[in-house]
């Protein structure tokens, strides 16, 4: 009992460590863009019940979904009065949650393996940071990583609530995001390359006789039922299942490159490896490339003829060698993207940090090398805790994981319209205009979602006045022009390079700056 509560216990205690780099502080870095974009999402399904698969953008429903029981625990009554740190809380969740899978496959990864993956998921600075984000790869990851490990489960005894749960989770990475159909190739690419590495080295392929028919045939039902129930909205529209499959038609366009997000195929691993920008700080998960790396070796490694036989080990190195690779061919890529096979990468450096221990031949030398990798972790949490609640680097652009990132300049603007709305006639209810080309407004429309009367135009329409107007800065001629004297402007950042343009009616600007005179403290 003793031994089974100690690793346990452990593991507790990291999952304790993962959350207090993710749960402060959850609303210091503005939103980004996407995160918004979900977050408003999620509101109209909160406010209206109303949600569509939509197989242009977006993704699948599960985040959607998720968020609801955080947003009703929340007391909320409505979008407009919930907080950017309810819908971060749900990849919180699901971030931790993966510490928490690893008891599932501790007795194929071993134990230690297991501790020191949970670790590593705990202060990888890609995986604290995005925990911290309202996307949709935590989940997707998650999800992942609960086919693997409840698959394995059910080859290890035969039940079928394990293949029950296996099927449900590939029908959840499916429902999460269009990027699963990597995952699943990744997996029967592993599969057939560890059948055939047995064979290469003479090992015996054996199956345990757990695979089933009835099972795999109930399996495969839930799985279906599943993934339409979501895509369907509930049954309430019926073309969804059917735009999860078409989907992949626009997705294979947009993966086939000459795109802003287009990188090269060593981007993932570059970001990984070493990066500095400018004067920053420089940034590096290296430790866990190179565990990763003696961990691959281990699990490939010819078995003796006494020794149980490496399955679980073997299938998660050619998964994430599969995966790493089918990421890097596809052109399109965003920083998130690589918490896929990263994830897989960290299980193989719990392998490979337990592999260099034991391959060090004295005790005295196996006490140095843990503190080695003690100190490598170190660093590790120290980029973790920099990346998520160090003000001065959460979004800002010499940070690696920061891509396309909200200023903190733009909060500047929905405190104004507090200011502003608060002198107009209808407060809230006052009319505020947003002028910007291809709907490059986002986050606002999160940020200024407690103002019922907001209009949103891509030029600048017929008639632009209103007590309030935000655009780009390439309408600002052609708004003077219309405007005239009547509105103060102030310019405030949107992103890097990206500006906009305030507009304030002068009745109201005067307002406010005699009320601001008034509360100042008189000489």
């Amino acid at each position: 009992m003793t031994r089974r509560f100690a690793p346990l216990a452990l593991l507790f205690a990291v999952a304790a460590g993962a959350l207090a780099l993710r749960l402060p502080r959850l609303a210091l870095r503005p939103l980004h863009g996407d995160e918004a974009v979900e977050a408003f999402k999620t509101g109209q399904l909160y406010d209206t019940g109303f949600y569509r698969y939509d197989p242009h953008e977006y993704h699948g429903p599960t985040l959607h979904y998720a968020t609801l029981p955080f947003l009703w625990l929340s007391g909320a009554g409505s979008f407009a009065d919930s907080s950017e740190v309810t819908f971060r809380l749900v990849d919180v969740a699901f971030g931790v949650g993966l510490i928490l899978l690893l008891p599932l496959v501790a007795d194929g990864l071993g134990w230690p393996a297991a501790l020191v993956a949970a670790a590593l998921t705990a202060i990888s600075p890609a995986m604290a940071f995005y925990s911290r984000y309202y996307i949709h790869e935590p989940l997707l990851v998650f999800f992942t990583f609960a086919a693997i490990a409840t698959a394995w489960r059910y080859t290890r005894c035969g039940k079928l609530i394990w293949a029950i749960l296996a099927a449900a989770s590939l029908a959840l990475m499916h429902a999460t995001k269009e990027t699963c159909v990597l995952a699943f190739a990744a997996m029967s690419l592993a599969l057939a390359a560890k059948l055939g590495w047995r064979k290469v080295w003479g090992e015996p392929v054996q199956f345990r006789g757990f695979i089933r028919p009835r099972h795999v045939a109930i399996a495969a039902a839930v799985a279906i039922a599943l993934s339409v129930v979501l895509f369907s909205s509930f049954f309430t529209n019926w073309r969804g299942p059917l735009d999860s499959i078409l989907t992949y038609g626009n997705y294979l366009r947009r993966s086939g490159g000459a795109g802003m997000h287009d990188h090269p195929w060593h981007y993932y691993l570059g970001t990984l490896a070493y990066a500095r920008y400018g004067r920053g700080v420089w940034w590096s998960e290296g430790l866990i490339l190179a565990l990763a790396a003696i961990g691959f070796v281990a699990a490939l490694w010819p078995s003796r003829p006494d020794a149980p036989k490496p399955i679980l080990l073997r299938f998660l190195a050619f998964y994430t060698l599969f995966l790493t690779s089918l990421y890097a061919a596809v052109p399109y890529k965003t920083p998130w993207c690589m918490l896929s096979f990263l994830h897989g990468m960290i299980l193989l450096a719990g392998v490979g940090a337990v592999a260099l221990i034991r391959l060090v031949p004295t005790h005295l030398l196996k006490g140095v090398a843990a503190l080695l990798l003690a100190a490598g972790g170190w660093q590790l949490a120290g980029q973790a805790w920099r990346a998520t609640l160090d003000r001065r680097w959460v979004a800002d652009t010499r940070n690696p994981l920061v891509y396309a990132h909200t200023v903190f300049d733009l909060l500047e603007v929905p405190h104004r319209a507090e200011q502003i709305a608060e002198l107009h006639p209808q407060g809230r209810q006052m009319v505020i205009k947003i002028i910007c080309a291809e709907q490059d407004y986002w986050p606002l429309p999160f940020y200024l979602r407690g103002f019922p009367n907001v209009g949103y135009w891509n030029s600048p329409p017929p008639d632009p006045e209103a007590p309030l107007i935000i655009a780009s800065t390439q309408f600002a001629e052609q708004l003077e022009e219309r405007l005239g004297d009547r509105y103060f402007v102030e310019t405030r950042g949107l992103r890097p390079a990206v500006r906009l343009n305030v507009f304030i009616r002068k009745d109201l600007w005067d307002a406010f700056l005699a009320r601001q005179a008034a509360l100042s403290p008189q000489p």
